[in-house]
């Protein structure tokens, strides 16, 4: 291996080394404690390390909420491609973002975190290319699903164009994962709202113009999620980050 090429590699498993220590920073002790300045020692490299990583925490957030987007869009493919019809497909993508929230709430945390306007501000505009170009083939993806349950004819709203029901679905479900999958001081939901998940699902998709999904189809579209998505991947410290 070149010596250019082995350093590029030195780099990028330092990088990922970083990621894994800033997790169980925010696992441990809270997103609002995730620092350079922590990471830096808790990862036992120099602040000029760190630096050389991340020009700021708002860098560092931007590169984990960029690990995010880079599992869910595995997902989401991994769905997109099953042979499913189109309603079952958009269910999968729904499931899938909620499980990936469930069995990853560190990393879903700070992509969260990474979304405000303050944090693009600060980060570096490579992190955010970096991040964009993620969001757009993510963006790919699911819009192909609710392309195709336009061509079955399934959709059906007499007011909302798909486009408007799908940003519609968008904000329904990040509300939701947030309140009762990422926080549990939501007061408005019942203690055992987990349970109702698949309800939820059926309501906002059914609201918004697509037909339901009977319990048992799915009851089976959630267990290929919950297999395609396995809570020992998604440990603190111990889960694959996934690089290009």
């Amino acid at each position: 291996m070149r010596t250019a090429q082995r350093k590029a590699q030195e780099v990028t498993e330092r990088e990922q080394r970083l990621l894994r220590t800033a997790l169980e920073v925010v696992g441990r002790d809270g997103l609002h404690n995730l620092t350079l300045a922590r990471l830096a020692t808790e990862a036992s490299y120099s602040k000029g390390t760190i630096y050389n990583h991340f020009t700021c925490r708002e860098d560092l957030l931007v590169a984990l909420s960029t690990d995010s987007a880079k599992r869910q869009i595995r997902y989401y493919q991994a769905i997109a491609d099953m042979p499913w019809d189109g309603v079952r497909a958009l269910y999968g993508l729904m499931l899938a973002y909620m499980r990936h929230a469930e069995t990853a709430p560190e990393l879903f945390e700070s992509s969260i975190a990474a979304l405000a306007n303050a944090v693009g501000a600060l980060a570096s505009p490579e992190r955010l290319e970096r991040r964009d170009v993620i969001d757009r083939q993510m963006g790919q993806v699911i819009g192909a699903v609710v392309e195709r349950t336009g061509r079955e004819g399934v959709f059906k709203h007499p007011v909302l164009p798909p486009e408007a029901a799908l940003d519609a679905l968008r904000s329904a479900v990040l509300g939701y994962t947030v309140t009762h999958l990422l926080s549990r001081r939501f007061q408005w939901g019942a203690a055992a709202a987990d349970g109702n998940r698949l309800a939820v699902a059926a309501s906002m998709m059914h609201g918004l113009g697509w037909p339901l999904v009977e319990a048992s189809a799915a009851s089976s579209v959630q267990r290929v999620v919950d297999d395609l998505i396995p809570a020992a991947e998604a440990n603190v410290g111990g889960g694959r980050l996934v690089h290009d």
